[in-house]
């Protein structure tokens, strides 16, 4: 059940929040807060949980069965935008088909929770039958207006702390690296072993309480 990054994640600082003689808009700097942030955010960082808001989609094969007193579905990597959910899958003649949003809520930031008396529909057998595409992270609307809030300060201080650190090593620990998903433009961002667990001991103690373990 793989989650993929369609687009983002959007960085959480700016190269303002570092400290340092450098310009509002610096690309080394830049490129070094989002090295930091995919260390941490989303699918491909050790936190299980989004920050930046960012475009996902989750993979099955199949709807889950459902249980009294249990979630029907959990999406992976929350704070889930709850708005921003479709649940699409491909029927057993291999029809693509679309479940109306009236059919199904999102609770708890990452439960979809289907209406009462709503069959949950066959599926091809193929391991991606059914596709969810949904917004992940914080979207800085309240959460009182239906929104996700905003980034926690814990998080920005560790990806702060994290690109202080990358700063003090030498650059060529730090590697860009950019892919392009069809129709969706994004980048994805890595760095050197060394400079992974750099980071990851500098923002651990920050990030304790908002890690997600699966």
């Amino acid at each position: 059940m793989p989650t993929r990054v369609l687009s983002g994640p959007a960085p959480i600082v700016t190269p303002q929040d570092i400290a340092g003689n450098h310009a509002a808009n610096d690309p080394t700097i830049t490129a070094m807060i989002a090295a930091v942030q995919a260390e941490i955010d989303g699918p491909l960082g050790w936190l299980g949980r989004a920050l930046g808001l960012q475009k996902l989609e989750y993979t099955t094969g199949v709807f889950p069965c459902r249980h009294p007193g249990s979630w029907d579905l959990v999406l992976p990597y929350p704070i889930v935008v709850a708005g921003s959910v479709v649940i699409s899958y491909r029927d057993p003649q291999g029809a693509d088909q679309t479940i109306a949003p009236d059919d199904y809520r999102v609770v708890s930031d990452r439960y979809v929770d289907f209406r009462r008396g709503f069959v949950l529909p066959a599926t091809d057998c193929t391991p991606d039958a059914v596709r969810i595409v949904y917004d992940a992270g914080y979207n800085g609307t309240p959460v009182e207006e239906g929104g996700t809030g905003t980034v926690p300060e814990n998080a920005k201080l560790a990806v702060v702390l994290g690109v202080q650190q990358l700063k003090a090593i030498s650059a060529e620990n730090l590697f860009l690296r950019s892919e392009e998903v069809e129709g969706i433009g994004t980048f994805q961002y890595t760095v050197s072993d060394q400079a992974g667990a750099i980071i990851r001991r500098a923002s651990e103690r920050f990030l304790d309480g908002l890690r997600v373990y699966s």
